[in-house]
């Protein structure tokens, strides 16, 4: 797993971050940080440490993460049918290892973008969350998988956007729309292929907030309102 990014990124409050908090519409309060968390595999510890994001706190909701996401409701089953399962199948930790690798991917990208320091002090906070978005659905994935946790970021969704993400916030703001609406539809192919209802329920939440990011960050590239809210990027992450 790569660690590159593993020092701690310290956000200053700004007029921008509340902007942007208002923007995502409850997208992020306090994430938790969880980056010393581990998974118990066989009786040994695997470490599955991310970056560490200092704890932001605004007067919005938390993420939703699979502990308090709401439920799905499952269809009514006729006699004799088999309702779907809650925890993931075989072929669910496939898909949900493939959503994993992708969020370790973005969060190392959003890291990068920090540590390059072409950021105001408005803007670094708008980075950072996200961010620290990103660092909780790698870890609330890896959670959910367990042991079956492969904890490799994918390296082709990286190497697709790592060198074009050089820039100041506004010349590098529409690679980041790309970057979370491909996120979006890749989850979104994710969710048609899931039967377990618990990795269902994360993958569902992971795109409501993600598609809010978008959102919010093509505002910046002053485009028309029906382009902003549109999503018609390619799925990142396909053949990882």
């Amino acid at each position: 797993m790569n660690t590159e990014h593993t020092e701690e990124l310290q956000p200053k409050t700004s007029s921008r971050r509340r902007l942007f908090s208002t923007l995502l519409g409850g997208a992020a309060a306090a994430v938790p940080t969880l980056a010393s968390s581990r998974v118990r595999a066989g009786g040994a510890s695997t470490d599955t440490t991310v970056p560490e994001v200092a704890e932001m706190t605004t007067t919005d909701s938390m993420p939703m993460m699979i502990e308090d996401a709401p439920m799905m409701q499952s269809k009514t089953v006729s006699a004799g049918a088999t309702a779907p399962p809650l925890q993931p199948t075989a072929q669910d930790k496939e898909t949900l290892n493939i959503a994993l690798g992708v969020e370790l991917a973005i969060r190392d990208l959003y890291a990068d973008i920090v540590a390059a320091g072409n950021l105001s002090d408005e803007e670094s906070p708008v980075v950072l969350l996200i961010h620290s978005h990103h660092v909780a659905y790698a870890q609330s994935l890896g959670g959910l998988l367990g042991r079956a946790a492969i904890n490799k970021r994918n390296d082709a969704t990286y190497a697709e956007f790592s060198g074009n993400l050089k820039g100041t916030f506004a010349s590098i703001a529409s690679q980041l729309v790309a970057i979370e609406n491909g996120a979006v539809t890749r989850h979104i192919d994710s969710l048609n292929q899931l039967e377990g209802l618990n990795g269902a329920t994360l993958i569902a939440s992971i795109i409501s907030i993600e598609s809010r990011h978008a959102a919010a960050l093509g505002s910046v590239t002053k485009k028309p309102l029906n382009a902003i809210i549109e999503n018609n990027q390619a799925s990142i992450g396909i053949g990882a």
